[in-house]
């Protein structure tokens, strides 16, 4: 399913792809970023080479909240520059913050995907500090309960993927942006 919402106004020529863990940002965007000659950037990378640690060791040894702050930081960096898509941390979107910075800083894709496909996708990855609970179905449920309406407040678009292929994602990102960031 295509929403698409604030196409207008100037910004930054970027593409940002936002969504909760699991829903395909990180693998998008950098076919994404081919397809167009951009630059591909993840904020969770960037935080990872700063600190010279994992994420799960971020959250362990400075809790989420000195992660979000991070966050913050790499996320004004990217959006200061051009020609680039940012693949974000599932979570950027909690600080108030961080969706001002998202709105001004280029055209915002949000990657939909249900909680049943997420945990699909991320059950077996040991690297996600937010699922290490008793039930990580619904750890996921609750999470995306409260963090919708903030993915929903800073996109220009969003794009249900469940019964998408990668490569049928990957065109409808492409093609929306090149429309969106005057690349036609």
């Amino acid at each position: 399913m295509l929403r698409a919402v604030n196409t207008t106004g100037k910004r930054a020529r970027n593409l940002i792809l936002i969504g909760f863990m699991g829903t395909g940002k990180t693998s998008v965007g950098m076919r994404v970023a081919k397809s167009l000659g951009f630059r591909f950037v993840d904020t969770d990378k960037l935080i990872v080479k700063k600190t010279g640690k994992p994420i799960p060791k971020i959250f362990e040894e400075s809790g989420e909240e000195a992660f979000r702050r991070m966050e913050t930081e790499v996320l004004r960096q990217c959006a200061a520059g051009e020609n680039q898509v940012i693949s974000t941390g599932g979570g950027i979107v909690t600080r108030e913050e961080n969706r001002d910075i998202l709105r001004e800083a280029g055209y915002v894709v949000w990657l939909r995907t249900s909680p049943e496909i997420i945990y699909e996708r991320v059950r077996r990855n040991r690297n996600r500090p937010l699922l290490r609970t008793q039930d990580p179905l619904k750890t996921i449920r609750d999470l995306l309960d409260t963090r919708t309406a903030h993915y929903e407040d800073c996109s220009d678009l969003a794009i249900t993927t469940d019964h998408l292929t990668m490569e049928e994602t990957c065109y409808g990102v492409t093609e929306s942006a090149r429309l969106t960031l005057g690349m036609v």
